[in-house]
């Protein structure tokens, strides 16, 4: 399929030659307002395979028609700025509003009529039930990472949302995993929807290299996190099942002198946001996080993905290692632990994981290689001058006395 001419400037400034498999298989379903179930690997444009058939179904000055919720306040701003300058190709504006950010400040922009709201369910439902958002005349609901936004802690929610729009509303999900509750949409949402399934589509991360290293204790992990950060062709993302982990190694990284980002859910809005800007400007190459970045976001550049300890299951595995290697370009995933859980990964991704040494250049090897170039470095090296004690060289010359007989 040909980029659509209204697009065409905006791909040939961002590079991009023609449009993803999963942008063209979603184009025409979307503009006909069929419901749509869209998986695809992390990396391979969903944003714009949702954005662009959509703005072509919007009225100019119609008030609000779409509403796109997202997992994240990261997330949801990270798309409205890619939407943004679309939009204005047909006249129309979009907004976002999410928790954590001036509430004040999101109010004075929804007065300006935005026909697109991006929106996290948290500071949706306190706008809608305070009647600042009304969402009587939405045409088009789109869901993204839909895995996660219908697990059972928000099914409920993303339900009673919808509950609020016309019966006969386009309802649109987008993940680069699946959900078994994909299976039995119809029970949940009332409508058919159509399947696209392109997550075996492997061009899409052909790019990326998975690794395993074998370094079971903190002590070893922290020392290869700095021996990381130290390396200028690195820029890297940390990622830890748990917030204690993640401030542990803070700790430690603070005792080294190591410069760094954090991203914890914990953290305010304004911090977050200093964090994302410093890592994403090549300020600083190392960001620490949790699971709270491993959707989506889509940040230039990220040579290595860390796996400070094994994923809970292959779809965190997945989403983390999204992070690097987009559409196509090089990049590695690599994991810490123990033999333990090296079985465990293989266990549950179909990956192929090679087991490596970091070396001091930031490449990795195999055990073979690795030995072999650590023994011919220590050839290599210049022995150290032994020092003699203080008391040889003040005798240097001297005869010692025989010792006294008794």
């Amino acid at each position: 399929m040909d980029i659509p001419k209204l697009y065409q400037d905006y791909f040939k400034e961002n590079q991009f030659e023609a449009m993803t498999k999963i942008q063209e298989s979603v184009y025409m379903p979307f503009k006909e307002g069929k419901g749509l179930i869209a998986m695809a690997p992390t990396g391979s444009g969903k944003t714009l395979a949702f954005t662009m058939p959509m703005l072509e179904t919007l009225v100019p000055g119609d008030g609000l028609q779409v509403l796109i919720l997202e997992p994240s306040q990261e997330l949801a701003i990270q798309v409205r700025t890619v939407i943004q300058p679309l939009a204005k190709l047909v006249g129309c504006s979009v907004q976002a509003v999410t928790g954590g950010a001036n509430p004040q400040r999101q109010l004075k922009k929804l007065r300006e009529k935005p026909e697109i709201l991006v929106a996290t369910l948290g500071r949706l439902k306190e706008l809608t039930e305070a009647r600042k958002v009304r969402l009587g005349k939405i045409q088009t609901v789109i869901v993204d990472e839909a895995d996660e936004m219908l697990n059972e802690s928000k099914l409920e929610s993303v339900r009673e949302t919808i509950d609020q729009m016309p019966g006969d509303v386009q309802m649109t999900f987008f993940s680069a995993t699946g959900n078994e509750i994909f299976k039995e949409m119809h029970k949940w949402f009332g409508q058919d929807f159509l399947m696209i399934d392109q997550r075996n589509d492997s061009s899409y991360t052909a790019g990326i290299k998975h690794y395993f290293i074998n370094a079971a204790s903190d002590g070893t992990k922290n020392a290869l996190i700095r021996e990381l950060a130290h390396n200028k062709k690195f820029k890297g993302m940390i990622f830890f099942n748990n917030s204690r982990s993640l401030h542990k190694v803070i700790s430690d990284l603070r005792y080294n002198k190591t410069n760094y980002v954090a991203l914890d859910s914990k953290m305010s809005s304004q911090q977050r946001k200093s964090a994302l800007h410093s890592f994403s400007t090549k300020k600083v190459n190392l960001m620490l996080t949790t699971d709270v970045a491993a959707r989506g976001m889509d940040i230039n550049n990220i040579t290595t993905v860390v796996n400070y300890m094994i994923p809970r299951d292959d779809s965190e595995y997945v989403h983390r290692g999204g992070r690097t290697g987009r559409m196509g370009k090089a990049g590695s995933v690599l994991t810490f632990g123990n033999s333990h859980d090296f079985r465990n990964l293989q266990g549950f991704t179909d990956v192929e994981i090679k087991k490596v040494f970091l070396n001091r250049d930031g490449t990795y090897s195999d055990k073979e290689t690795y030995q072999k170039e650590k023994r011919q470095a220590q050839k290599t090296q210049p022995k150290p001058k032994q020092k003699k004690r203080l008391r040889d060289q003040k005798n240097k010359g001297k005869r010692r006395a025989p010792k006294a007989e008794h």
